[in-house]
């Protein structure tokens, strides 16, 4: 990612990106599962792919500071 060749503006404006696109992402699982009371299997496949990148935004964020 090469994070140790940015300022801590830039840090900071990446750091607010990720969060940002974490929180939708979050959104999205919250709105799957409020769909049905039981989540689909499609649904969980979703999901899980959801969570994936999310897993991913998380851990790139740990590596910025």
């Amino acid at each position: 990612m090469g994070a140790q060749h940015l300022t801590q503006d830039e840090k900071a404006r990446l750091y607010d990106n990720m969060l940002l696109r974490y929180q939708r992402l979050q959104e999205q699982v919250r709105l799957i599962k409020a769909k049905n009371f039981e989540v689909s299997l499609e649904d969980q496949k979703q999901i899980n792919m959801i969570e994936e990148t999310m897993r991913i935004l998380y851990n790139d964020t740990q590596k910025l500071f």
